[in-house]
């Protein structure tokens, strides 16, 4: 039997009627938290044994034989095998008919990816005592689903623009969510956790820095020393200037697009920002910002040409664009 994504939940509710579990994929940490998952929901049997199978265990016995072996302390065994780590076990007849005969120990296999028609899937999905259970990547609508999920496991209190950040900056990995969550989770021991306390907690504490530069030129004389954090942190001179040229495209972009009287910021952009960006907005014309743009570029041909002057002609062009 196959198990869906969105039937797992249920799927755990009622595990005794299954003998065996493959839980495969290529999203390790998925397979993981599943496998724990249904082992914890076993446990819950009284007398439950676990044996985590090593190389020693299959030079003692045959897999069948572990199969059928009972644990002289517990009524019946969980036999987990790591299909990565055993990439030549044989899994043959004689193993599918020993799981699915009569009172046997449960079976799981972890994996990573296997095809559709690979016979252990096969069998695994067409047997109504085994259960098939693929673990794919997040795509982009369900990873922000998973990190709000998480959250609230790990009592995670964080905004809807970290959720952004967080879905763009960790990828498709459980496993990696997992871990940078109850990284954040240990860090905000309950209480709310900033936008930028997760940048600095992810790694990432130079992008606050980035956004700075732009977000206050003509609004204050700050950036240039926010680029020589920058500079510091050992980012490079591109990065800032194609920071400058998002930055401003974005201005232009939310110009032509939106009514001079109602400068309501997309969500993705964190509300620590709002103040300074709306003031841009407002202050700089359509052509203005067309202008500053062409500069950029003019910018980035220069600091190529004078590598060796590049942090001096952009500080000179942060100074210019301080003020009015």
């Amino acid at each position: 039997m196959i198990v869906k994504n969105n039937f797992f939940k249920n799927f755990v509710e009622d595990l005794t009627e299954y003998n065996g579990f493959l839980i495969y994929g290529p999203d390790k940490g998925q397979v993981k938290e599943r496998s724990n998952i249904i082992i914890e929901r076993l446990k819950e049997e009284k007398g439950l044994n676990v044996l985590k199978v090593t190389q020693e265990d299959l030079e003692k016995n045959s897999l069948t034989d572990l199969i059928h072996q009972q644990d002289i302390f517990s009524n019946k065994s969980i036999i987990i095998i790591d299909l990565e780590f055993f990439s030549n076990l044989k899994l043959d007849e004689i193993f599918f008919q020993s799981i699915l005969s009569g009172n046997v120990n449960y079976i799981m296999l972890e994996g990573g990816n296997l095809k559709k028609n690979d016979i252990i899937v096969k069998n695994f999905t067409d047997q109504k005592k085994l259960a098939c259970i693929p673990c794919y990547h997040d795509t982009d609508s369900s990873i922000k689903q998973t990190i709000k999920d998480y959250s609230k496991k790990f009592n995670l209190d964080i905004d809807e623009s970290s959720v952004d950040y967080l879905a763009n900056k960790l990828g498709s990995d459980k496993l990696i969510t997992l871990q940078e969550i109850k990284k954040l989770s240990i860090y905000g021991n309950g209480k709310h956790v900033t936008y930028d306390e997760v940048l600095h907690a992810v790694g990432d504490s130079s992008l606050i820095n980035i956004n700075k530069i732009c977000d206050h030129l003509f609004n204050s004389d700050k950036a240039p020393y926010f680029y020589e954090k920058i500079i510091e942190a050992g980012q490079n001179n591109i990065v800032v200037i194609r920071s400058l040229l998002n930055h401003f495209y974005f201005l232009l972009n939310f110009k032509e697009d939106t009514l001079n009287n109602n400068i309501k910021l997309p969500a993705s952009i964190h509300f620590s920002r709002h103040t300074l960006i709306q003031n841009q907005i407002k202050l700089l014309s359509k052509e203005k910002i067309k202008k500053i743009i062409a500069n950029i570029y003019e910018l980035e041909k220069m600091t190529k040409k004078e590598y060796s002057l590049s942090e001096l002609i952009i500080k000179k062009f942060l100074l210019h664009y301080s003020s009015i």
